[in-house]
């Protein structure tokens, strides 16, 4: 392939990109779907990689109710979403103990104080006072 060829292939594959994260209009926008955590990233902290992401995701079910995996325990709850703006009411989770590496506490302190719900490049982003959470699918 020439180079102009690559220099073109490059400028569609960016077209396509967003520049910056998207805000989730509503509920239709994510119902159905199911992300897996990929990073978690306390306030003031560096950004922490999750190896078993399938242990941590996040299920929008109709009706605007959640369905949470945290580490070794179940979540469920309702959440609200409108243009960007993202509320998780209180969950109802077992308590099992997940281990001292866990990230189960994190992952739910962090959820129920989520503020926004973005998109940026295939990705799930969830914003709190407490920190980000990123997802994939």
């Amino acid at each position: 392939m020439n180079r102009g060829a690559l220099w073109l292939l490059a400028a569609v594959v960016l077209a396509g990109c967003p520049a910056d994260p998207v805000g989730v209009a509503g509920p239709s926008a994510v119902e159905g779907q199911t992300w897996r955590l990929i990073s978690l990233e306390r306030n003031g902290q560096a950004v922490v990689a999750v190896s078993t992401p399938d242990r941590y995701t996040l299920a929008f079910d109709e009706g605007q109710r959640l369905g949470v995996r945290s580490d070794c325990n179940q979540c469920g709850g309702a959440y609200e979403l409108r243009d960007g703006a993202f509320s998780v009411g209180p969950l109802a989770c077992t308590k099992a103990f997940c281990g001292e590496s866990s990230l189960d506490a994190d992952y739910s302190s962090m959820l129920g104080a989520a503020r926004t719900l973005e998109t940026y490049g295939g990705r799930l982003i969830v914003g709190s006072d407490r920190g980000t959470l990123r997802f994939m699918r």
